[in-house]
């Protein structure tokens, strides 16, 4: 790819630059697309040691981190409680798979 500016004059460079407009304001950038992961901040979890234990059991058997359970738990309250945007796919599905999961116990009692 050829960087378009390279092919510029001098004059064309200034012509250009002035028509900018510079101002004081911030500038939010989002990338987005399929290879754009999203920002994650890191969030300090004071438990009980043996809800930490549990939580930590709960994550492995659904194949998560234990980061990942608690995320989860945190989206489901917040869309429950309704005052979240609606969530992504990806959520979802992870959720319909956590349910499912949820029910093997019963399925195999019964």
């Amino acid at each position: 790819m050829t960087d378009p500016f390279m092919d510029m004059s001098p004059a064309e460079v200034t012509e250009m630059t002035q028509r900018l407009v510079f101002t004081d304001e911030a500038v939010e950038t989002t990338e987005t697309g399929p290879d754009t992961a999203p920002v994650l901040i890191p969030r300090s979890v004071k438990m009980p040691r043996n809800l930490d234990r549990a939580c930590k059991s709960r994550a492995a058997n659904l194949g998560m981190s234990q980061s990942e359970y608690i995320r989860s738990l945190i989206e489901h309250d917040i869309a429950t409680a309704g005052i979240a945007e609606q969530r992504p796919a990806w959520v979802k599905a992870l959720l319909a798979v956590i349910a499912h999961h949820e029910n093997d116990d019963h399925r195999k009692a019964s």
